[in-house]
């Protein structure tokens, strides 16, 4: 089981609704993700991995690497999400 903080969280469904798609390297002891900043790369490959699964995004998997696509399903519910949060700009 990965712990996933609140901010942690905050930052991989802003970078998902802000770019639409994410490539996670099948890596867990990567340290950091090569896109989202100070979010190790296992927590990434979880969060993504439990939005498939609720059909918020689609995958792709070729040589190790997992493209993950939002969905129409997966806008509306990361909107909804990042809705509660207030961002500083």
């Amino acid at each position: 089981m990965v712990l996933v903080s609140k901010a942690e969280k905050r930052a991989i469904y802003f970078y998902l609704l802000k770019e639409g798609v994410i490539v996670v390297r099948k890596d867990a002891y990567l340290p950091e993700h090569q896109g989202v900043e100070k979010v190790s790369n296992l927590k990434v490959m979880m969060i993504v991995k439990s939005l498939k699964s609720q059909g918020f995004v689609s995958e792709v998997f070729n040589w190790q690497w997992a493209y993950y696509a939002v969905t129409d399903k997966g806008v509306a519910f990361l909107a909804k999400a990042l809705g509660k949060y207030k961002f500083y700009f």
